[in-house]
């Protein structure tokens, strides 16, 4: 609800209160997702309409500034519409640490759809374990978990989580996450830190092979042979992607199968089992 100057009540660890919309800001290490722009458009080209706008959740911190942790977006759109001198209704926090506040913004996200790698660097932030581990890992190798696009940047964070945890399989050699830190460290030895060398389904092809084979995977064998490559990583995929339409299976299995071909080509000993 939206209405004039109103009288605050006294904050406490969780109250409703009226904030002016312009003493609200964001904190990206909370509220990790910037505001969709396209999404405010349609909606103010839709009509704005208060009595849709709900309740938003800001965390009050000790420093005297308010921060979204739900309603980023309706704060746009509220400004957007013209009502930016106007005082909304909050759900407000009092107390919160950093973690605390990002562990609310991952159960309060407007309820609208939040990009897997929002949410992760949220978690991040949250301290999740999982999480945490995987970021360091990446850092180690030379990257970075980021929203953006570029050199050292990786988006594809469900392969991430996919290669850390296993999910296709584990050789019982392999320590959790140790197949991640090798797959991010051979892609950059052979290709450099290019965005098409992370493509998450390139990333989950070679991190499968890694995690089933553990140990009897050479990794300067393995760096030598995806630097040979033809095509380098998008070679790997547009070959992978020919043979799901032609074999079946998933994209990622299929640069699995290409990968264990390419690694065994020449080789007279330590040649790895098929993968299919």
């Amino acid at each position: 609800m939206l209405t004039a100057d109103n009288a605050t009540p006294e904050p406490s660890t969780d109250s409703i209160e009226w904030l002016a919309l312009s003493s609200i800001s964001s904190d990206h290490r909370v509220n990790t997702r910037p505001v969709d722009t396209g999404w405010v458009d349609r909606k103010v080209r839709e009509g704005f309409e208060p009595s849709r706008i709900g309740v938003p959740i800001v965390s009050h911190r000790v420093d005297g500034t308010y921060v979204w942790l739900d309603g980023q977006h309706r704060g746009e759109l509220i400004r957007r519409a013209g009502w930016s001198d106007q005082k909304i209704q909050c759900r407000v926090f009092t107390g919160l640490t950093l973690a605390q506040e990002a562990s609310l913004f991952l159960g309060h996200n407007d309820n609208r759809q939040v990009k897997t790698v929002y949410k992760f660097l949220a978690r991040v932030t949250a301290g999740e374990a999982d999480a945490v581990s995987i970021t360091a890992i990446a850092q180690s190798s030379g990257w970075r978990i980021t929203d953006a696009s570029g050199e050292k940047c990786i988006t594809a964070v469900r392969s991430l989580e996919r290669i850390f945890h296993g999910d296709q399989g584990r050789d019982a050699t392999m320590q959790p996450g140790r197949a991640l830190q090798f797959t991010l460290r051979v892609v950059a030895e052979a290709w450099g830190y290019r965005s098409e060398a992370v493509n998450g389904d390139v990333l989950l092809g070679i991190g499968a092979v890694f995690n089933r084979f553990g140990s009897a995977v050479e990794l300067p064998a393995m760096v030598k042979k995806l630097a040979e490559y033809p095509g380098g990583p998008s070679g790997l995929l547009g070959k992978a992607r020919g043979a799901r339409d032609f074999q079946g299976g998933t994209v990622a299995h299929c640069v699995s199968d290409a990968v264990v071909r390419a690694y065994n080509t020449r080789r007279r000993n330590g040649s790895l089992p098929d993968w299919r």
